[in-house]
């Protein structure tokens, strides 16, 4: 362990406590971002003087330096990340990695967006929101295929299926992709939000677990671990069982920085994709690794985590490139989202999506991803 321990180059010194991430509103993100403009929130990070250091050589990024923001505390469900930063990928590339924990005041959206950070990860559907905003982000990697949310109830509670949730008080994420999800599994079982007692939920687990809520949403990776460790027994219940089809963490980056800094961008996905890869054939090691980097995780739950969070990585297109912006999986959550009415009109799939590095990163290795 010392040995792992010796290659970390950046620990975490203010740990959060672990849980399903908060979401935010676009009306907030907008408010946000009007805000970091005009330099309250942090200013985007600038490459080195030419007078400062030498040029790059043609292959290498002219922007070496940027930042990385999770969307929580570093978990399985960011190995990819953390792997390539200890294991000294993105340093192979050129680059110097800041990685960033998220919380409910550190959104990786606005804080991208505004240019506080330079990549993040959040769901698929917020690239679509946040474009519908004229934010214009794009998707570098569908990381989860699949996605993770779940919604948990006690064993002995007799609900079994979204019909269920009618006059039971049900905890809701407003305005993330757990909300969307929700908003989805209710209209693909005709079951009328007026019938539910909707309150907001938030990080701590409380209510769930002191009765006062009875169906209460979880990321399907982690959570369930946590809850049945206290002994309470549980069931799931997911929206993909009822034809729901959405995914989950994306990679993603502002248009403008993309289109500015393609080595940089290209540099960084390649890096982030060798991190997947070694974390999705390397459980025990890549564990390991995270206990390393952050001290206040639990190697059972990682290991759980790490099982569950490689089959949302390996599902769908997912199984032949990890990683992979499957366009017929985009287009399919823009028709969702159209339906629910969070989208008023459809954003063109080439501008949510960057496939192009993602393509070459495969084809160095003799792959061919899309159809």
């Amino acid at each position: 362990m010392s040995s792992i321990k010796r290659d970390i180059k950046q620990g975490i010194k203010k740990p959060i406590n672990r849980g399903i991430h908060t979401g935010w509103s676009l009306g907030v993100l907008v408010m946000v971002l009007a805000i970091m403009l005009v330099g309250c929130i942090g200013t985007s990070p600038t490459p080195p003087s030419p007078q400062k250091a030498p040029s790059p050589a043609p292959d290498q990024p002219a922007m070496r330096k940027v930042s990385m923001r999770l969307q929580w505390v570093p978990q399985y469900q960011f190995a990819g990340y953390i792997v390539a930063k200890v294991k000294g990928y993105y340093e192979e590339a050129g680059l110097e990695v800041d990685i960033h924990p998220g919380s409910p005041d550190f959104v990786p959206m606005p804080l991208v967006a505004s240019g506080a950070d330079t990549f993040g990860s959040t769901g698929a559907d917020t690239i679509f929101l946040a474009r519908k905003k004229d934010i214009k982000v794009v998707a570098l990697l569908t990381i989860f295929q699949t996605s993770p949310v779940g919604f948990m109830v006690r064993a002995d509670s007799g609900i079994r299926e979204p019909r269920d949730f009618a006059d039971k008080t049900v905890g809701v994420f407003y305005g993330d992709n757990v909300e969307t999800e929700y908003r989805a599994l209710l209209a693909a079982t005709n079951v009328n939000r007026s019938d539910i007692n909707e309150i907001p939920a938030q990080v701590n687990m409380e209510p769930f677990l002191s009765g006062r809520v009875d169906v209460w949403p979880v990321y399907v990776t982690d959570q369930p671990y946590l809850i049945r460790n206290q002994g309470i027994d549980i069931e799931l219940i997911q929206a993909q069982n009822y034809g729901v089809t959405l995914m989950g963490d994306v990679l993603f980056a502002t248009e403008e920085f993309v289109h500015t800094h393609p080595k940089t961008t290209r540099a960084f996905v390649s890096a982030t994709l060798r991190g997947w890869h070694f974390a999705l054939n390397n459980l025990e090691e890549t564990v390991d690794l995270l206990l390393a980097y952050n001290p206040q995780l639990n190697r059972e739950q990682l290991l759980f985590e790490g099982r569950e969070t490689i089959k949302l990585v390996r599902a769908g297109a997912g199984n032949r490139c990890p990683g992979w912006n499957d366009p017929e999986r985009w287009s399919t959550e823009q028709e969702l989202l159209m339906e629910l009415g969070l989208l008023p009109f459809p954003i063109a799939i080439e501008d949510a999506i960057e496939t192009s590095f993602v393509a070459e990163y495969y084809q160095e290795h003799g792959i061919t991803c899309s159809p």
